[in-house]
Formats: structure tokens, sequence, C-alpha cells
């Protein structure tokens, strides 16, 4: 004759395995509030904090194309497409002190003439093709907080010499620097995400105030954005200027809205381990305007 199985057994079973999930979901759940280690690394974008952990070093490789029009054309070239490179190093100082140092390459470009063929020389570049400019930022987190979190970044832009307006070269008009200077501008930035659920956040203030070594313009721009979190493999951020004011050195200012120009910056991670990220971007400087000038970019971020 079978024996049913006692009723105590059932829930003692079943206790024990609600107790068992519980206690996994426990070990598995990621902590909001450094310090981190690279063990223990966020995998989710929103989950992260703004600063790298201590001794952790990571590295990004990019490529992009950009498309420009140029309306009205500039000595019969009426756009010009470019192809890109760009690397960049973080290492995290100590567990609120990052610092980043960046450069890129001209791969390629294109001339789209206006009104004629064959009159300019395209010089192809490669990748000896470097832009001169080497960003450093440093990066302090001034706020960790599990709703909250804020850093304070200063961004120099290094150059090996002074440049100069070159169209047919590089694919787009350079802003000289003035002789010797290889300081152009200091940045200044205040980043703040504010967690509003475990999948949606807000962010501001990434570039918020440039100053000019040259000419002592300054200007302060004002964005911001939305970050969403479907899954802890995803997340996907927008990003607009929602204004920028400028002030000369004689005092007199200018501004800009975004009914001016509708800057649009849409970006997705893709992060299928806690160490390695796969990063895209779509940039539209005015979309107010259309569509015609834009860039894509694919990147990868790797940490050790």
């Amino acid at each position: 004759m079978r024996r049913s199985i006692p009723g105590w057994f059932m829930r003692v079973a079943w206790l024990s395995l609600v107790v068992a999930r519980a206690a996994s979901a426990a070990s598995d759940a990621t902590h909001l509030v450094g310090p981190f280690t690279l063990a223990d690394y966020p995998r989710a974008v929103i989950d992260r904090p703004l600063t790298l952990p201590r001794g952790v070093v990571e590295g990004e490789v990019g490529f992009s194309f950009a498309s420009q029009t140029l309306d009205p054309a500039f000595l019969g070239v009426g756009g010009v497409d470019r192809w890109d490179t760009d690397v960049a190093l973080r290492v995290g100082v100590t567990d609120w002190l990052q610092l980043e140092a960046a450069t890129s390459f001209n791969l390629d470009y294109h001339q789209r003439h206006a009104d004629f063929e064959g009159i300019f020389t395209e010089t192809r570049p490669t990748l000896s093709s470097w832009n001169r400019t080497v960003p450093v930022r440093l990066s302090v987190l001034a706020l960790d907080t599990e709703t909250l979190d804020t850093a304070v970044t200063l961004t120099i832009p290094f150059l090996s010499h002074s440049t100069r307006t070159n169209f047919l070269r590089s694919g787009s008009i350079e802003v000289s620097n003035g002789p010797n200077r290889v300081v152009p501008e200091v940045d200044l930035g205040a980043p703040t995400r504010w967690r509003l659920t475990d999948w949606l956040w807000l962010r501001a203030a990434q570039d918020l105030f440039a100053v000019s070594t040259v000419d002592g313009t300054a200007s302060f721009a004002f964005n911001v954005g939305i970050g969403v979190q479907p899954l802890p493999i995803f997340a996907a951020t927008l990003d607009t200027r929602i204004a920028t004011v400028a002030f000369d050195g004689s005092g007199h200012s200018t501004s800009e809205t975004l009914a001016d120009r509708g800057t649009i910056l849409l970006e997705g991670t893709l992060a299928p381990c806690r160490y390695f990220d796969l990063i895209g971007d779509l940039d539209l400087p005015d979309v107010g305007s259309g569509v015609d000038d834009w860039l894509a970019r694919l990147a990868f971020r790797v940490r050790i």
C-alpha cells in the first residue's frame, strides 16, 4: 500500500525552497552605493557609479561616420563625409577619483561637390592623420547615494601645436587657437544622475561650462537626458541641449534654446558581462533643420 507524503514534510520543503531562492536573489542583487571592485561592478548602466572603482582600468575604441552638409557651399563643396577612429583610457585612481585621456584619428573623408567635380585634389588621410588633440579629464565623485549621484569634472584638451583653418585637409573647418597655445579652453561639468526607479533615470550637466583661453569667451550649456534600463544587459539614453548662453570678451552675450537648435544624442549600451560594453551612438546636431547632418558611432569598452 503506497503511503502519502506527510503534509508537514511538504510545508518544510516549500519553505526551504522559498528561503533558498530569497538567499540566491539577495546574493545576486547589486548594491547601489560604493565602494565597488571589478568583481562586483554593476552590469546595468543605471547601477554604475559615475567614476571607476579603485584600480580598475577601462579602455575604449570607437569608429564613427559623420555626414555634414555645407549650406551655402564652401568653394564649391556642398558637404563632407568622414570616417574617424578614437581611443580612450580611463583609470580609477581611487574609489572617488578617475583620470581619463583620449584622442582620435581621421581615417578617410569624401567631399560632395555642389556645382562641379574634379576641381579639388582630395588627400586621403591615413592613421597618421592624428588630430593632435588629447583631452584629459579629471572626475571626482562628489555624491554617491541610492537615488542621487553627482560628480565634478575638469577637462583640458591639450594640443601638440596651434591649428589653422584647413577645410580641404580635414574635411571640416577647424578653429584656430592662436599662436603657440596648447590649451585652447577649459571645460567644467557636474554630471548628475537621478534614479527614479530601478529601470528609469534622469541626468544633466555633463558639459556645463567652457572658457576659451584665447579671447576669454565663456559659455554655459544646459544638457538634460533620460535613460531606460529594460534589462540588466541593455540600456538606452536620450540627451538634448535645452539652452546655451555665451559671453564674449567684451561682455556681450548670446543665447540659443532648444527651439533654435534641436540637438539629439541617442545612445544604446549592450553589456553581456560586467567587463565588456558595446556602445552605439546616433548624434543629430539640429533636427529642426532636418537630418542632413548626423554622426553614427560604434565603440567597445573593456575593463580589467
